[in-house]
């Protein structure tokens, strides 16, 4: 995965331009309004506590007796209005800063739910091919916590941006007041800005591309850990699996270290710097004999601006290192959805099948994306009711072929007739929600009555078992049915594949894990309910319940075979 890195510094004005682009481009347009008026709203917060200042200074210069050197039709000229005035500028500022902060969380979050719903589409959407490549638990991490940080560096821009633009409207009001103050002031800000540019913009990259690194890894050796937990204790292996954990946790330990020390620095020198520079203007007009009574009202003037601008500059010092790390987690989501987007399968347009037929399939050709060609020239057709066995070698296409009927796989060529929207696909790992029986069967299907939920479940030899539960149909499964045993979770996948009442049901290997007794039940009562079926399986005893027999070899659907032939030659 191509991610940013720091090129030579003769390049960073324009990786900074890219950067920006790049995260704009991942707003919808009115997200993009969104932050703008976002923007201009914390400047407007800004904007207020200069005026606050301002008339703080006017309310200590009336109160010690003095008066404006400019009178404009304004200005107030007694302390009463003076501190009115001030009271309608406090009660305005507190109502944009909090009416400001809770439309920010309003819009990180919505940030987050945009990101994690398009990348969950997209991967779903995915051409099958590659999402089978892409680690499940990488997926997962940028679904939710790389998201998540990416929408909150949007948070971050926005007080870069408009703590900048406050920082250089209170230096214009400095400047006016105290031109060398301005200058000081200046010079720290640029100060701090040649020390993150220069000597730690680099260390806060490389720590967040490492970071980054090793929280996938991270992830992934819990996950894998977790997932192989009964062959761990049967191995007795916690020691190799717990020092991946370990040594990963080091190095996440050690980048988020670097992180959150390297912008620290430059948040102490920004207080202690404008504490200083605040120090030295008492100082100054000590020494040269100032009149005290307008050193009073300025200092009441710097020290609200200095309230304001202190907290700001060392929350943009911090902001800026902390920026690095959020330009990755952005990287990440743009490249994650490009991969998306490019790599998007788009669903065919299919042909109904002639009456009597729930499936055509025409000259059928399949490759995976190295080139490798599985199905050439595939023909089958299958009747209303008919079931169809499908044999041959580990690699032959016999789950391919399924793919492509159930809409996982698209084809390279040829013609295929059916109606999608009466399939069900049963695949011989089954996936249970760590939710009910009753949502486990219905998997997203609006509603289904008890008598039918149950009658699905006898079909399958169950409905005893779920009625003696005290839950019944409520009874948790588990995560992934990890209550349930390797049988009973393959007969909830082949009941959640009844409820749909389909028309064509795909089987790829759906029995392997049950044992003979109730493979024969399920088969005859699936053979009852006259449900075309496609069934890949190496066992033997569902032939006597076949119409027909085909095998695949070299990707090539042979002449078929009648059941009972099959059966007999399998016995041999």
């Amino acid at each position: 995965m191509t991610r940013y890195r720091p090129d030579a510094k003769d390049a960073r004005s324009a990786a900074d331009v890219s950067r920006w682009r790049m995260a704009l481009g991942l707003l919808p347009a009115r997200q993009r309004v969104a932050l703008a008026l976002l923007v201009a709203t914390r400047i407007g917060m800004g904007f207020c506590d200069l005026l606050l200042a301002g008339a703080m200074y006017v309310v200590f210069l009336l109160l010690q007796g003095g008066t404006l050197a400019a009178h404009r039709w304004w200005t107030p000229k007694t302390v009463l209005s003076a501190s009115c005035l001030t009271m309608v500028l406090v009660l305005a500022r507190i109502v944009i800063d909090i009416g400001s902060t809770a439309w920010m969380v309003r819009f990180t979050q919505n940030l987050y739910g945009g990101f994690l719903l398009r990348l969950t589409e997209g991967y779903g959407q995915m051409r099958w091919s590659q999402f089978v490549q892409r680690n499940r638990s990488e997926m997962l991490k940028h679904s939710t916590s790389t998201a998540l940080d990416a929408a909150f560096s949007y948070q971050m821009f926005i007080e870069s941006i408009a703590g900048s633009t406050v920082v250089c409207l209170f230096a214009f009001a400095l400047v006016y007041q105290s031109p060398k103050l301005a200058i000081s002031l200046g010079l720290i800000t640029l100060l701090l800005y040649a020390l993150h540019r220069f000597a730690m913009r680099d260390r806060l990259a490389a720590a967040a591309a490492q970071r980054e690194s090793s929280l996938r890894v991270l992830q992934r050796a819990v996950t894998e850990t977790l997932a192989a937990n009964k062959e761990v204790r049967t191995y007795r292996n916690q020691t190799f699996f717990h020092g991946r954990i370990h040594d990963e946790a080091a190095r996440v330990a050690s980048s988020n270290v670097r992180l959150a020390a390297l912008p620290q620095v430059a948040r102490v020198l920004a207080e202690q710097g404008v504490v200083m520079l605040f120090l030295g203007i008492v100082i100054a007009v000590e020494l040269q004999h100032g009149p005290m009574r307008q050193l009073l009202s300025l200092l009441v003037f710097y020290f609200v601006l200095s309230r304001r601008i202190l907290p700001m500059i060392s929350t943009l010092a911090l902001t800026f290192g902390q920026l690095e790390g959020a330009y990755e987690n952005l990287q990440i989501i743009h490249q994650e959805l490009h991969d998306c987007m490019v790599y998007r399968s788009v669903p065919a347009v299919l042909e109904t099948p002639a009456p009597g037929f729930v499936l055509e399939i025409e000259d059928l050709s399949f490759s995976y994306e190295d080139g490798t060609r599985i199905l050439r020239g595939l023909s089958l057709r299958v009747r209303a009711g008919e079931i169809v066995i499908l044999r041959g070698v580990s690699g032959s296409g016999k789950s391919s072929l399924l793919n492509l009927v159930a809409g996982v796989s698209h084809p390279d060529a040829g013609v295929m007739r059916l109606d999608r929207g009466s399939v069900a696909y049963v695949p011989q790992e089954i996936t249970l929600l760590d939710d009910s029986i009753r949502n486990n069967l219905l998997f997203g299907m609006a509603a289904a009555s008890d008598a039918e939920l149950f009658d699905c479940l006898a079909a399958v030899n169950l409905g005893e078992f779920v009625a003696s539960l005290p839950g019944g149909l409520e009874t948790r499964v588990g995560d992934n049915g990890v209550l349930f045993s390797g049988g009973q979770r393959q007969r909830l996948g082949l009941a959640r594949a009844m409820v749909r009442r389909v028309s064509l049901l795909l089987l790829d290997e759906a029995t392997s894990a049950l044992d003979d007794e109730n493979e024969r039940h399920v088969l005859r009562n699936l053979a009852s309910m006259q449900v075309a079926i496609l069934m890949v399986t190496h066992r033997t005893d569902g032939h006597q319940f076949a119409d027909r027999t085909q095998r695949l070899e070299d990707g090539v659907l042979l002449e078929p075979v009648a059941a009972f032939e099959e059966d007999a030659l399998s016995r041999r």
